[in-house]
């Protein structure tokens, strides 16, 4: 079968998925006491503190990394 252009392939009509039904076999329950959270201590506190910055951290490592090899993949000068 040829190979069909984008613009001829736009004008044949979507493809519709089926969708699946789902059934659910059984009801669960769950049921969530009022009562307050405990207090985080300090430690706690810090250790969540610390991990965020080192995730934000990362992020932006990783983010800097994707851009460098974006701008070695496509030089402006191409």
């Amino acid at each position: 079968m040829p190979d069909q252009s984008p613009a001829l392939a736009q004008l044949w009509p979507a493809r519709r998925r089926r969708r699946r039904s789902v059934t659910r076999t059984g009801v669960r329950l769950i049921v969530v006491p009022s009562v307050p959270p405990a207090q985080s201590t300090r430690s706690q506190r810090i250790l969540t503190g610390a991990w965020t910055l080192y995730s934000r951290w990362e992020w932006t490592i990783a983010e800097a990394r994707a851009e460098r090899a974006r701008r070695r993949a496509h030089p402006p000068w191409r």
